[in-house]
């Protein structure tokens, strides 16, 4: 049957796949998996995007546009599958005669009932982990995919009619969709990924494509506390079922904290957890609308209570997310790598105000930081290491903030640098933390190996000064 419908959308169609990473090879195995004698045009920009030893990429059935000129395989193609990291810009005003897709619409045009798309620009991650954890805890027949570091083609033979599918959504997956999820989750809008779109209304707009194209019997959960949030929800006429995240005001169906307990309301239906928001297991009052999100999704999917509150309470969150690294010389250290948005780290102290040491920058992509410096000019940190040119701006605005006098501001020659500093700076019985606000791509891959290297010097120096 899936192979049928693939063969109704590609079947003689001239393909081209945009972009040649993870996502990409993903597309191609399962072309070459229905379409082994059809050839397939592979176009990007790294040259050396065919040294691999996959022989099915190897291929006489492969046609490579690689280096400057990958724009040009894509011309002439009848469906053109671009992969997230590829933005459209770089695309939008070229002679094409084909479609323009994805593997994130093509997978919601075979699977968009079963799925539940979760985003936001911070605890996409978090929210569609737990979302997962509890459908597993339950014995639900589920899967994870997207964002999370699994191309949603890759799970595809493990879907069956009654699989629910948890489906993180990057802004990159969702900007060329016309296709939403039958259940929607926003959690938040921050200005993120400057580099990526042309503005950030055009970043805005891609997020809100996920309840774009949703119907009266669909679910959309968000976070109405969120202004930008509230104002795009406010100026879209929305067919589906509203449900508002972290707040017991606004639509008919809400889930909030009463107290120490998390409630899930909608009309005659009253759900209450008890516990859930009393030291939740996941730190920072933020990771509260994580769970709510996770929690209204299970019980729209009749997920029994007692489930739900098993899996939330077995829930231990995921690495560079305030991960606790250890506690040296008396002092507590943090991993909070994925915080590439001021808010995220104001969120981060939020959770820890007992903080006397921060990492802060990384690459300067022209996000507003005046909000985080106000933030943390009135802040318990003493200690400030900059790295990067995000840092630098950040400490030339430090300089000039008469509440930051008294503080001690250094821009450091290295992230490594910057770590023994604050290893051997932060005076016991406080906090550690390393929260940059800023991407890391002017010294690692990503965040992940930046957060990684943070807990192998913290262990390194911090053993040593112990």
């Amino acid at each position: 049957m899936l192979k049928q419908r693939f063969r109704d959308i590609f079947h003689g169609k001239r393909i081209a796949i945009l972009g040649f990473g993870r996502e990409g090879r993903s597309t191609f195995r399962r072309l070459r998996q229905y379409f082994p004698g059809q050839t397939v045009n592979i176009c990007d920009r790294d040259a050396k995007a065919s040294l691999t030893e996959d022989p099915d990429v190897r291929s006489s059935h492969v046609c490579w546009h690689l280096g400057p000129a990958y724009l040009e395989g894509i011309k002439m193609a009848d469906i053109i599958i671009k992969s997230p990291g590829v933005p459209f810009s770089l695309i939008r005003n070229l002679p094409l005669r084909g479609r323009i897709t994805s593997q994130s619409e093509l997978f919601l045009e075979l699977f968009r009932d079963q799925v539940c798309g979760i985003t936001g620009t911070k605890g996409k991650s978090t929210t569609a982990s737990l979302l997962y954890h509890i459908l597993k805890t339950a014995k639900k027949p589920a899967v994870l995919a997207g964002n999370i570091g699994m191309p949603c083609f890759d799970v595809m033979d493990d879907i069956r009619p009654d699989t629910r599918i948890v489906f993180e959504m990057s802004s990159h997956q969702l900007q060329d969709i016309g296709q939403s999820p039958q259940i929607a989750v926003l959690l938040n809008i921050f200005q993120e990924h400057l580099d990526h779109y042309t503005s950030f209304q055009e970043y805005q707009q891609a997020k809100m494509n996920i309840v774009r194209w949703q119907s009266d019997g669909d679910y959309f959960i968000f976070n109405p506390d969120n202004p930008l949030l509230h104002s795009l929800v406010s100026g879209m006429n929305i067919p589906s079922h509203l449900v508002s995240l972290g707040s017991q005001f606004g639509h008919a169906a809400r889930i909030y904290c009463a107290g120490n307990d998390m409630v899930f309301a909608d009309g005659p239906r009253q759900v209450s957890l008890a516990g859930l928001c009393y030291d939740p297991v996941i730190p920072g009052r933020h990771n509260l609308q994580n769970i709510g999100a996770a929690v209204a999704v299970s019980l729209l999917l009749d997920v029994p209570e007692d489930m739900i509150l098993k899996a939330v309470n077995s829930f231990r969150g995921l690495p560079h997310r305030l991960e606790f690294v250890g506690a040296f010389h008396g002092v507590n250290f943090y991993n909070d790598s994925i915080a590439t948005i001021p808010e995220a780290t104001m969120a981060a102290m939020n959770a820890f105000p007992d903080t006397a040491t921060i990492i802060l920058g990384g690459t300067d992509r022209g996000i507003d930081y005046k909000s985080l410096m106000d933030f943390l000019s009135g802040s318990s940190v003493e200690y400030f290491f900059f790295t990067g040119e995000a840092g630098r701006r950040m400490k030339l605005m430090a300089d000039a903030m008469r509440d930051f006098k008294g503080k001690k501001l250094t821009l450091c020659s290295s992230f490594d640098e910057a770590v023994r500093l604050a290893v051997e700076n932060t005076p016991p019985g406080r906090t550690c933390l390393l929260s940059p606000a800023a991407a890391s791509y002017d010294a690692f891959k990503d965040f992940q190996e930046r957060g990684t290297r943070f807990k192998d010097l913290v262990r390194k120096y911090g053993r040593g000064f112990s």
